[in-house]
């Protein structure tokens, strides 16, 4: 299972505007500068976050703040808006030509594996919130300092 690209700018967006947006008047151009990605794209990611409630639209073209605390956004409410999983879709139609009779109804069988294994994916994600991975990333910074 692959995490998209869209999921990991939405992670590393909201990241961005959690430890900076206190300190600066964000702005698209400016988030999109820093993280080193296309304005555009920063702006369909800014866009779903605000759809979603996560951040709070500014009154003028700058000042993008975080509507909700980084400790009560968890990496599965963010996923939910890019990435989540539909059990009905998890497999591929390719329109496999399987006569095998056991291999024929492989979705079916893996099922309800599939489920529990996104259950497991959802307690373990909304057990992350931003506030935890801005404090790993603090963590790492001062023993890189140290050493």
């Amino acid at each position: 299972m692959k995490v998209s690209r869209r999921f990991q700018l939405a992670v590393h967006t909201i990241l961005f505007i959690a430890a900076n947006g206190d300190e600066k008047n964000l702005t698209c151009e400016y988030i999109s500068k820093e993280i080193k990605c296309n304005p555009v794209v920063i702006k369909n990611i800014l866009n779903l976050l605000y759809k979603n409630s996560f951040l709070i639209k500014p009154s003028t073209i700058s000042g993008i703040k975080l509507k909700k605390s980084a400790k009560d956004i968890t990496l599965w409410d963010i996923y939910k808006i890019t990435d989540e999983i539909d059990i009905k879709d998890i497999f591929s139609d390719d329109n496999l030509q399987i006569t095998n009779p056991i291999v024929a109804d492989l979705s079916e069988l893996l099922t309800t594996d599939f489920e529990q294994i996104i259950q497991f994916m959802k307690e373990t994600l909304s057990k992350v919130s931003i506030e935890t991975l801005l404090a790993k990333h603090s963590q790492k910074d001062k023993i890189k300092s140290e050493g």
